[in-house]
């Protein structure tokens, strides 16, 4: 019970910091990007307001561009073009992602594609290094009149469309945001690894202290569980003694009715406390023996056992068990399970009802207890595990102090079964317990 305490303390606190780390890291990613989009955006508007003027001096100051869309080189001999500049060397980040590299050219390039009214490119004008050759940019130009969006990314460009109502589109501003998003990048992998790291030490830290977190919720726990145990003990001395002081004043004075009440309280008084000392005995964490096992014959001779009551009680046992389920687990344990759960059925099942025993292994194993509800009740299938817990806590005592299915439900944990109760068709009620198969399901 510590140790789940324990481990649920972790995970929670575990869970709770990753979220805020990765809010931190997503927050500090997008205002970031943002902001590059901004600055961006802001080369953008100084290219379109002033490129007209500069594509106006460039054309009567820039001799004729060669063929491929570069200027020539003066200072080489005519005719003979001056080489294109090659990207500079891999450098940081990109050495290590060297496919990246092939798709960014890290160069701070603005570019303003002239059109006419037909949207044939007109004029472009370069600022920067002129990597790019006049078809290249004509063909990112009609790309991104295809899209028909103003503005926007295309590849690693941020680009914007200034278009005229009348005439369309006038002109296409691009600038190279390899630079740009090379640093997004570089923050969100630094960004990740510190926070990664961050949520590693903060874990460690977390580990190492949550023994003394959860220390006083388990001195109380410990503390809780060994009074129980000492009242459990403490209190079958004097139920002990009760009852031979009753069976011999009823030796003396011959039967009677307030002899036969005794009985049944210390009877009732001495299951409560043998069960509230099993449950504290569970709770332990002792695992119980696992062996292999035929569950299918298990069943049956505990479902037959009880018979002879149920019928004794005017109501009926329908048993359908597949034959030779094996189960890997604690014989003895998942015994008593359908023992309480046919007890539990015995009791509350309607008069001439009928109460059903299925076993069945599919991709698990399921046992169900069906039993015909009396007309009148009604009960919480979500609370009905629960210490104590009675459906119609007006009606007569029947014996039973409600730990049966709490123990039940405590069995079957370190069997790794789950025990869960439903209501159907508004007058039976199903209690339901599902087990891991094993490889091997019959037996050969």
């Amino acid at each position: 019970m510590i140790r789940k305490l324990r481990k649920k303390f972790i995970l929670t606190a575990a869970g709770a910091l990753f979220a805020v780390i990765v809010l931190i890291m997503a927050a500090v990613n997008c205002v970031f990007f943002f902001q590059t989009r901004g600055l961006l955006d802001s080369r953008l508007d100084q290219i379109i307001n002033n490129g007209f003027q500069t594509l106006a001096d460039s054309k009567q100051e820039t001799p004729p561009n060669l063929p491929d869309g570069r200027p020539p080189d003066e200072s080489l001999p005519p005719g003979q073009a001056s080489p294109v500049q090659e990207p500079p060397e891999s450098k940081g980040l990109f050495r290590l992602l060297p496919r990246l590299e092939d798709h960014l050219r890290l160069r701070p390039e603005g570019y303003l594609i002239r059109l006419d009214p037909q949207g044939a490119v007109t004029d472009i004008l370069q600022k920067g290094p002129e990597t790019y050759s006049q078809s290249e940019l004509a063909h990112i130009a009609s790309t991104l009149l295809d899209k028909k969006k103003d503005q926007g990314w295309h590849q690693y460009f941020r680009f914007r469309i200034v278009s005229d109502e009348d005439t369309g589109p006038i002109c296409i501003a691009l600038v190279n945001a390899s630079s740009e998003l090379y640093s997004i990048l570089a923050m969100l992998l630094i960004s990740s690894a510190m926070g990664a790291l961050s949520f590693l030490l903060a874990l460690l830290i977390i580990i190492l202290a949550s023994g003394r977190a959860v220390k006083p919720m388990a001195e109380s726990y410990l503390r809780q569980r060994q009074f129980i145990t000492d009242a459990g003990h403490e209190l079958k001395t004097p139920l002990t003694v009760i009852s031979a002081d009753n069976e011999l004043a009823r030796m003396l004075f011959g039967d009677s009715e307030w002899f036969d009440g005794i009985d049944k309280q210390t009877a009732r008084m001495s299951r409560l406390v043998q069960d509230m000392i099993t449950l504290a005995k569970m709770e332990e964490e002792q695992k119980p023996v696992f062996s292999s096992f035929d569950l299918s014959e298990a069943v049956y001779d505990t479902a037959k056992s009880f018979e002879g009551l149920i019928r004794s009680r005017g109501k009926h046992l329908t048993l359908d068990i597949a034959p030779g389920i094996v189960c890997t687990g604690d014989e003895s344990s998942l015994r008593r399970i359908v023992s309480i759960l046919l007890d539990n059925a015995a009791k509350y099942c309607a008069d001439e009802g009928t109460i059903s025993v299925n076993l069945s292994a599919r991709r698990q194993i399921r046992l169900q207890v069906l039993n015909d509800l009396r007309p009148g009740d009604t009960c919480d299938p979500s609370q009905m595990f629960d210490r104590f817990y009675r459906a119609d806590k007006a009606r007569a005592s029947d014996g039973s102090c409600g730990l049966g299915l709490s123990i039940a439900k405590s069995l079957a944990q370190p069997h790794k079964g789950t025990l869960r109760a439903r209501i159907q068709d508004d007058r039976t009620i199903l209690l339901e317990l599902k087990l891991p198969a094993p490889p091997s399901r019959t037996l050969l």
